[in-house]
């Protein structure tokens, strides 16, 4: 046995780099498997190991040279030298717990416990050093011997006995995945580290930390032989061996993966095509369904297109009829009833498609619209001619027929009933067309309520014109006619009463001076009457308008305006107008000059004002404008209490005589009113 210490020994450099190299190896299996994507929690803690492994062989190798350098040089390793070997030997120390530590009960959701663990522990290790170092005051050779003992008690071996236990708990989870034999590795690798921690690390170089001073290298060697480095290296490269084949279930684990991955891409593969193949038939059906949707859309399109197009009730009916025979594929004729007032049916319209052949057999359209109406529901007969009640709107096991007829219906009354039958029998409707027909019904019956309500509105626009008109006549006669009473009789009156009160004052001289003064006043007071008196009369009705026409009428107005409005330049133009207009044109102009000025004075703030009165062969156009502060014209008219609708009233008097009314203003810019109206 002493030859066979002696020849280690004398090889210890050997030892040490074998050593270092199972050490580094192992780091290396591990650092290259370590970049797996796996499902084990054991993989996701490979890094510290494969950096213990590799750090711990360099520190081995480095201590390997200190020894080279001592047998070859007889030099002895510098201080600085031993720290960083001790520190180099900690941190490998330090990466083993940080493994072990990473594998604990849940530790998996906080990676950083099992750092804060290993620094926990590193702290503990430097208490020691500094306990010894306060006990002993040891020499820095001999406190750097009890550093790297103290380092192998308190951290090597807590670190190797932990890392053994959890790797035996890690076995389970390779029996749950049906990987025993990759959980037998670990069993190895396991009583493989507890070997080399606490046998490997157990014996350690003679220092002042017990019981190194009994259990240590030179123990190790007298009693067994070799050197404690050898059973080291040996634990790493059982480490190592046990470790890699454990590791090669991240490639069977891949394998498996992919293989289910395969299998799902796969499925999902068939799923897809089946999908696909689903939505061809799908886009297909509903491309079928969007085609006849469109065809029955541009038929509805179609038909309110020309059911707008005209409010003639004979006119509409018949472009229904072409329109419904037109919109089906089929050679078919259609025919409408309306009801009469003692309950029977009337035609109203029919149509056949032209050069459609001439029916073998063909149930009666009159009978399955007569039944139609009766009924209130849909109808529909085959070639027996049996007519048959669609109670709920569709056909009873997908059946055919050869006729439908429809109800056509406003307000809950029945007024008319509707009829399409195919030509030829191998052209049968069905639902399709029973639902086309349904909406041209309803096309139908809101275009005739339409044509209905339209005629009702025109008649009660004639009637409201005519009323107007008749209005409007007699609110002028009315006001002639007062306008005359007033000047027959009040002005008259009033007259006469000023000439007695001039008479009085005449006759009484100079005699009482008092008396005098109340007949002047009353003189004034009666002159205003008559002047006020008279302006009444002219804005009633104006004489001149009847007697001399528009243009002397204006004329007049606008010096009577101009006396009540000194502040307002007025100017008439009235050249090219013919001697005499219609009355009714001319009592048109003049009330809307009048309502123009009137306005102007009131709201307009202007101080010019100008009246354009033209007549060519057709019309006579009037255009009032003054330079005041304009309005919003598309702004809602305000009505103020007591205030008259003058513009409304206006556009309405312009109406009736079938003339135009544009007034254009904007504020800040004035207002200018053209008027038009036809000369016949």
């Amino acid at each position: 046995m002493e030859a066979v210490s002696a020849f280690f020994m004398q090889n210890i450099v050997y030892v040490y780099f074998f050593y270092g190299l199972a050490f580094f190896a192992l780091g290396l299996v591990v650092l290259l498997e370590s970049g797996r994507t796996s499902e084990f929690r054991f993989a996701r803690a490979l890094r510290p190991l494969a950096a213990f492994g590799i750090l711990h062989g360099a520190h081995e190798w480095f201590e390997m040279f200190q020894i080279f350098a001592a047998h070859q040089a007889g030099s002895t390793a510098g201080l600085i030298e031993e720290w960083i070997r001790i520190i180099s030997l900690v941190a490998s120390f330090l990466l083993l717990l940080a493994f072990s530590t990473r594998l604990l009960p849940g530790a998996e959701d906080n990676a950083r416990v099992a750092w804060l663990q290993a620094t926990a522990m590193c702290g503990l290790w430097l208490a020691a050093v500094g306990l010894i170092y306060w006990r002993k005051h040891p020499g820095i050779a001999d406190l750097l011997v009890a550093a790297d003992v103290l380092a192998r008690y308190s951290l090597a071996i807590p670190g190797s006995v932990l890392a053994a236990w959890v790797l035996l708990r890690e076995r389970r989870d390779f029996h749950a995945r049906g990987m025993s034999r990759y959980g037998q590795s670990l069993l190895w690798a396991a009583l493989a580290f507890f070997v080399y921690g606490v046998v490997g690390q157990a014996f350690t170089r003679p220092s002042l930390v017990f019981p190194s001073q009994i259990i240590n290298t030179a123990f190790f060697l007298r009693t067994f032989g070799i050197p404690i480095q050898l059973l080291r290296g040996l634990a790493a490269v059982a480490i190592a061996i046990t470790l890699g084949q454990a590791l090669r279930a991240f490639e069977q684990e891949g394998r498996v993966r992919l293989g289910r991955a395969n299998k799902a891409r796969i499925e999902a593969q068939a799923a897809a095509l089946e999908a696909q193949e689903r939505r061809a038939s799908e886009v297909e059906a509903l491309n079928i369904q969007l085609a006849a949707t469109a065809r029955e859309l541009a038929a509805m399109v179609e038909m309110s297109r020309s059911l707008t197009s005209t409010t003639d009730r004979r006119r509409l009916l018949n472009e229904a009829l072409y329109q419904i025979v037109h919109s089906f594929e089929r050679s078919c004729c259609s025919i409408l009833f309306q009801v009469r007032g003692d309950g029977g049916l009337e035609l109203a319209g029919e149509y056949r498609r032209p050069n459609a052949p001439t029916p073998v057999t063909l149930p009666p359209l009159t009978a399955v619209a007569a039944q139609a109406v009766t009924a209130g529901q849909a109808t529909a007969a085959g070639l027996d001619g049996k007519v048959h009640v669609l109670d709920d709107g569709s056909f009873a096991d997908g059946r055919t027929y050869r006729t439908l007829g429809l109800p056509l219906q406003s307000k809950g009354q029945v007024f008319g009933g509707l009829a399409l039958s195919s030509v030829r029998e191998d052209e049968p409707l069905g639902e399709a067309e029973l639902r086309l027909l349904t909406a041209f019904a309803g096309q139908i019956t809101t275009s005739l309520e339409n044509a209905r309500l339209y005629e009702v509105v025109q008649e009660r626009e004639a009637q409201l014109e005519g009323l107007v008109r008749q209005l409007v006549s007699a609110q002028e006669q009315e006001r002639g006619r007062i306008a005359r009473e007033l000047h027959d009789e009040t002005g008259q009156k009033l007259t006469a009463l000023a000439m007695g009160l001039a008479a009085v004052d005449a006759s009484l001289g100079g005699e009482s001076s008092r008396a005098q003064g109340l007949v002047r006043n009353l003189r004034e007071v009666a002159d205003q009457s008559i002047t006020e008196l008279r302006n009444i009369m002219a804005d009633l009705r104006p004489a001149q308008l009847d007697d001399l026409g528009l243009v002397p009428a204006l004329r007049w107005y606008v010096g009577q305006y101009t006396g009540r409005h000194p502040d307002l330049a007025v100017t008439l133009s009235a050249d090219r107008l013919a001697k005499r207009l219609p009355p009714g044109l001319e009592t048109v102009l003049f009330r809307a000059a009048q309502e123009a000025l009137t306005n102007i004075a009131r709201h307009a703030r202007a101080s010019q004002v100008t009246l354009e009165l033209s007549q060519d062969a057709s019309s006579v156009r009037l255009i009032v404008a003054d330079n005041g502060v304009g309005f919003d014209v598309n702004a809602p008219p305000k009505y103020e209490r007591g205030s008259g609708l003058g513009l409304v009233g206006m556009r309405e008097r312009v109406a009736l005589v079938g003339g135009t009314c544009v007034i254009g203003s904007e504020p800040g810019g004035g207002t200018r009113i053209s008027i038009e109206l036809p000369v016949k």
